[in-house]
């Protein structure tokens, strides 16, 4: 092993660059007010997936509540959720923890959690940052 210091230099650097890349593409996303977290119960109407604020395909939700209204929720890239096998189709049940948001000129929710048929997954981070 010659050199280990530039190894450790180099991954450092390495590192470095990749979170300030990183950093670059949630200056994008939407503010997530966890003091503002609101539960949204409902019916799903339709699914799909549309580029997201990180320019990933985001699996996006239209979710019929009670009062027959519907509301849009933006769930997380559907690479994500494949990863977690967390599969939604249209007639599923799903309750939604999240915070209502302005992006692109419309209202939407943001999920930080959702649940179907008693199995949850999180999708952001207690303080409402993105886990994917």
């Amino acid at each position: 092993m010659r050199h280990p210091g530039w190894i450790t230099l180099a991954l450092i650097g390495f590192v470095g660059t990749t979170l300030t890349l990183g950093q670059g593409a949630t200056d994008k996303a939407p503010p997530y007010d966890a003091k503002a977290e609101v539960v949204v119960k409902g019916k799903v109407a339709s699914v799909a997936a549309i580029p997201d604020w990180m320019g990933r395909n985001g699996v996006n939700v239209t979710l019929e509540i009670p009062e027959s209204v519907l509301v849009h929720v933006d769930t997380a890239p559907a690479e994500f959720l494949k990863m977690l096998d967390f599969a939604l189709a249209a007639g599923d049940n799903l309750e939604v923890v999240g915070v209502w948001a302005q992006w692109d000129g419309h209202r939407v929710l943001l999920a930080r959690t959702m649940t179907r048929d008693r199995v949850a997954v999180s999708v952001r981070d207690p303080q409402g940052r993105p886990v994917w």
